[in-house]
C-alpha cells in the first residue's frame, strides 16, 4: 500500500489535504448541538499549499499553463485508491490546489464586498458573511441552486460565518474578482469527478459514529489535522469529496445528514479503505482500523466519495 500511496502522491504538484467541514452529532438524545469550529490559519497551514501557491513563484506557476489531472490507472473494482475515479484536480500552475488563484490579488483570498450567506447544497444557509471577510474556493467543482441564485456558485473553504468557520456554497459576484473572473478561473482545465457508468444501489446518508475514529489521521506523516473524524459528521451535515485523501479531497458538496438523504452508490467502483494511524506517542503507528469510502452521488451529475461510516444501507 505504502508503494500505491507513494505513486498516486507524486507528481509535480504536492497536494495538501482538503479538511472536510462536517459536524458531529448526538445519537439518541435530543440536546442542543455543539458548533464545531474551525481555525482557519490552522487549517492553512495543515493543509501544506505550498507548491505552485499564487503568492510564492508567480513566474514559475503561470496561471496560462494547464496543471496535470491524471486519474488512477487501477482498477475501479478492487479496493485501491489507485482507481480510475481517483482523479487529481485540474486548475492552472498558480492555483494551489485544493484552491483557486486570485489572480488579481496573487493570493488564494477572496474578498466579500458585501453581505453573503453560505449555503449547503440543498440551498439551507449555513452562516452569513459581514463585509470585507475573506475567503478560499475550492478547485474542480461550481453548481447552480435554484432557491438561492440563477448563476453558478463557487465552493468556499473554512468560511468564517456568524456559525462558525464552515464550507459551503457562496455567490461569486458578491467577491471582489467578481462573478466572470471567478468563473473563467474555475473552468480552467476543469475536471469533474468522473461518471463511473453502470448500475447504483441505494444508500442512505445518517449521523456517524465517530467515537472509534478520534484522534486517528489519515497520513501517515502525523501533522497536525488530517484527522479521520473531519471526513464524518459534525454540525449536523456532512461532506462529499472530489477525490480522497492525498489527492486534495476537497469539498465538493454539502448536505444535512439527519434527514435520509439518498446517495447512489456506483456499483462498479469498489469500496476503498484508507489506513489510518495513531500518532499520539510523537510518530505514526498504523492501527488495525480503516477508514472506507464509496464513490457516488446524493445530487445528479455530482459524483464524489463519501466515508462508510455516514452512511447506511437502511433508510432511516
Amino acid at each position: 500500500m505504502a508503494s500505491v500511496v507513494h505513486a498516486l502522491t507524486s507528481s509535480s504538484r504536492r497536494w495538501g489535504m482538503g479538511l472536510l467541514v462536517v459536524a458531529l452529532v448526538g445519537c439518541g438524545a435530543d440536546v442542543a448541538q455543539r458548533v464545531v469550529a474551525e481555525e482557519p490559519e490552522a487549517l492553512a497551514s495543515m493543509e501544506q499549499e505550498l507548491d505552485g501557491e499564487c503568492t510564492s513563484d508567480w513566474v514559475g506557476n503561470s496561471c496560462s499553463v494547464a496543471d496535470s489531472a491524471a486519474c488512477g490507472t487501477g482498477s475501479a473494482s478492487v479496493d485501491t485508491i489507485n482507481s480510475p475515479n481517483n482523479c487529481e484536480l485540474g486548475g492552472m500552475k498558480c492555483d494551489p490546489r485544493p484552491r483557486l488563484c486570485n489572480r488579481n490579488t496573487k493570493t488564494y483570498w477572496f474578498t466579500a464586498t458585501a453581505p453573503l450567506s453560505v449555503y449547503d447544497s440543498l440551498g439551507n444557509v449555513l452562516g452569513n458573511v459581514t463585509t470585507g471577510t475573506k475567503l478560499r474556493i475550492n478547485l474542480g467543482t461550481r453548481r447552480t441552486i435554484s432557491t438561492v441564485s440563477p448563476n453558478y456558485l463557487a465552493m468556499g473553504f473554512s468560511i468564517p460565518t456568524s456559525n462558525g468557520a464552515v464550507s459551503g456554497w457562496v455567490r461569486p459576484e458578491l467577491l471582489d474578482a467578481g462573478y466572470t473572473n471567478i468563473m473563467n478561473w474555475l473552468t480552467q482545465n476543469y475536471r469533474p469527478a468522473p461518471d463511473p457508468g453502470g448500475t447504483y444501489s441505494d444508500w442512505y446518508i445518517i449521523p456517524s459514529n465517530n467515537t472509534p475514529y478520534e484522534g486517528l489521521h489519515v497520513t501517515s506523516d502525523c501533522p497536525a489535522g488530517n484527522m479521520a473524524v473531519h471526513y464524518l459528521g459534525r454540525n449536523g451535515r456532512i461532506n462529499l469529496i472530489t477525490n480522497l485523501p492525498g489527492k486534495g479531497s476537497p469539498t465538493k458538496a454539502v448536505y444535512p445528514n439527519n434527514t435520509g438523504l439518498n446517495f447512489n452508490r456506483a456499483q462498479v467502483q469498489h469500496s476503498v479503505s484508507m489506513p489510518l494511524y495513531d500518532c499520539s506517542s510523537g510518530s505514526a503507528v498504523k492501527v488495525s482500523r480503516t477508514l472506507d469510502f464509496l464513490y457516488g452521488y446524493v445530487q445528479s451529475g455530482h459524483f464524489g466519495w463519501i466515508a462508510m461510516p455516514n452512511l447506511s444501507t437502511s433508510a432511516p
